[in-house]
């Protein structure tokens, strides 16, 4: 990691997609969360995760694709060429996963569920990147685009009281 320590590095932050909303809807949050600054997208292990890793790889740059216990094929071939890059792959271990990047080194990302306020939040990230964890992996969820945007924010809606004046 070029002269940082596992610990010293920031959490970085997945999101988790499945099918269960709106798929249009899916894909504008994919766009929102990636101009939010989330780091990379994850799909849900009971939907096709090409497919839906390709509709996200199709709407977004920057954001990495992970598949997760995905075997070798012309189809994951096929979307890593279309991501150019982007498409990588992580072993799953209990509520953990393990990503290897280009380099070699070993990225290890952990679930985790929405914190219920943002104190709690940076509390999350704060244990994590103590352990050296690289990433939290969170569902999609209409809070979390918020989390990623004003992650020290402590006031969570400032935008609301100007609404109502």
């Amino acid at each position: 990691m070029l002269g940082r320590s596992l610990a010293s590095a920031r959490v970085k932050i997945g999101v988790m997609f499945d099918l269960s909303g709106e798929p249009r809807e899916l894909l504008a949050d994919a766009r929102a969360l990636e101009a939010a600054g989330a780091d990379s997208f994850w799909v849900a292990p009971e939907v096709d995760q090409l497919i839906v890793l390709a509709a996200l790889g199709a709407v977004t740059w920057r954001p990495r694709l992970i598949a997760v216990g995905v075997s070798a094929g012309g189809a994951l071939s096929a979307l890593e060429r279309l991501v150019t890059g982007r498409l990588l792959q992580a072993d799953a271990s209990g509520v953990d996963f393990t990503i290897t990047v280009g380099d070699g080194e070993v990225e290890r990302w952990e679930r985790a569920q929405i914190p219920p306020s943002k104190t709690a939040w940076r509390e999350l990230r704060a244990a994590r990147e103590a352990e050296g964890v690289s990433g939290l992996v969170l569902r999609n969820d209409p809070r979390l685009l918020d989390l990623i945007r004003n992650p020290d924010v402590e006031d969570d809606r400032p935008d609301l009281k100007l609404a109502f004046g």
